[in-house]
């Protein structure tokens, strides 16, 4: 199928024009990567979720506070009717009958109603003063990781930023090369008319310039699917516009050290809590030791429920109770054997934690090097391949340089300039990586 630089021009100005259209509606201007990064922190559904998990794992610490004193009182109200009472047959002289005569009596009373309460608290309870310790572990634990889910929040953030950046900054390149084309394909339909040039000639200017607008196009459709994916991992709905020209968003090539030891906290961190864990599955198979007490009311008749003409009876009582539950199961024993093993996993896990992020924070530093040199050189490359296109533009306006070479001049140029634009968008991706993880 024959597609000519018309049709790619109406396509493009399609998009352009749909594009217009779409974001001119509740639009956001973002000014640089630390804008946009704010402004997830009160979109991103992971940094929200990430608030409540901190805040359950505070819930849980107070709960685990509370917990040493386990503060409870039972209360009970109960009415019985004893309708079929027990009878005892008593020794008939006591009631003035003859002697070998028993008498049928019933023993109690049919209407009871009691109502009690027993407060209790625990003095002593090592299983819930260990986990006290092990609910403080977590909050920090759970502190941490959060700060690790949000750092690979803001990671994918600086992606997608830098991908945005790049092809902005792409579809510069191919606007102003675009009208370079034109340029180029006019001229040699001029010369074409007056017989100078061959019919050739015109066919490979209009494909140079087809071929760009091509790229041009695909780079606009690109770079409004990126738009949408931030949208999305932002849950807004807001268009958002960054503002920032890539060459300033990694303008500053200085070496930035980096200092993160945030997996490492996190693993050592899980190794204190498994620590704890150890010593709640030991402390729990301790005695408790408890103050216990009981308020009791009762009311006993004959006649009816709660009657009024029967006194209340009070009963009462405090003391300590010692309570111990004999660790004989296999179960609480295997627990505690669990338990170790568990810790001997988690110190490992610690020290290759420890030599992991020490080696991630080399290659951070050592990705960035790598980047600034690579803007270095690609910069030299360019305003080469910039200077040769120069030259050689002018040499062809001059009739002096044929087409084929100025073509092939011309798409150097457009790569150099390609390849710059992505080493300074990696340059700043991997600056950002560490500042990102730093904090």
């Amino acid at each position: 199928m024959k597609v000519n630089s018309t049709t790619l021009v109406k396509s493009s100005l399609f998009i352009l024009l749909f594009s217009q259209f779409t974001w001119g509606q509740n639009n956001k201007e973002i000014k640089n990567l630390d804008a946009l990064i704010h402004y997830a922190k009160e979109q991103n559904l992971t940094i929200k979720n990430n608030q409540l998990q901190s805040e359950l794992a505070a819930i849980t610490k107070k709960t685990a506070l509370g917990n040493i004193l386990n503060p409870r009182i039972p209360s009970t109200a109960q009415v019985i009717n004893n309708f079929d009472q027990q009878v005892s047959f008593l020794p008939g002289p006591i009631f003035g009958q003859p002697e070998g005569t028993y008498k049928a009596v019933t023993m109690g009373q049919q209407y009871v109603s009691t109502f009690s309460i027993q407060p209790q608290v625990d003095l002593i309870n090592p299983g819930n003063i260990a986990l006290l310790k092990s609910a403080t572990i977590n909050v920090e634990l759970v502190n941490q990781q959060n700060k690790l889910n949000e750092q690979n929040v803001y990671n994918q953030i600086n992606t997608i930023y830098f991908n945005l950046l790049y092809l902005q900054k792409q579809i510069e390149i191919f606007e102003e090369n675009k009208k370079l084309a034109e340029q180029i394909l006019a001229i040699n339909q001029n010369k074409f008319k007056e017989g100078i040039v061959r019919k050739q000639d015109v066919n490979e200017a209009e494909s140079n310039l087809i071929a760009i607008e091509d790229k041009l196009q695909q780079a606009l459709i690109t770079l409004k699917i990126q738009h949408e994916s931030l949208r999305v991992f932002l849950n807004t709905q807001e268009n958002l516009q960054l503002k920032e020209e890539l060459k300033f968003a990694a303008q500053d090539l200085k070496l930035v050290e980096s200092t993160s030891n945030l997996k490492t906290s996190i693993s050592q961190l899980q190794y204190q809590n498994v620590k704890q864990e150890v010593k709640v599955a030991q402390w729990s198979q301790l005695p408790v030791l408890s103050l216990i007490s009981s308020f009791n009311w009762q009311n006993q008749s004959n006649t009816t429920y709660l009657d009024k003409n029967s006194n209340w009876v009070n009963y009462n009582y405090i003391g300590l109770k010692l309570s111990w539950d004999v660790p004989t199961t296999i179960q609480k024993l295997s627990t505690v054997y669990s338990k170790k093993i568990q810790l001997e996993q988690a110190k490992n896990n610690a020290e290759q934690a420890a030599k992991e992020n020490e080696t991630v924070n080399k290659q951070l530093v050592l990705e960035y090097e790598k980047a600034i040199q690579q803007v270095i050189h690609f910069e030299k490359i360019y305003q080469l391949k910039k200077d040769t296109f120069e030259k050689n533009k002018n040499q062809f306006d001059e009739e002096i340089l044929p087409l084929d070479k100025l073509l092939l001049s011309q798409n150097e140029f457009i790569t150099s300039e390609l390849n710059l634009a992505s080493a300074l968008a990696n340059c700043g991706f991997s600056k950002y990586k560490i500042l990102i993880n730093n904090n």
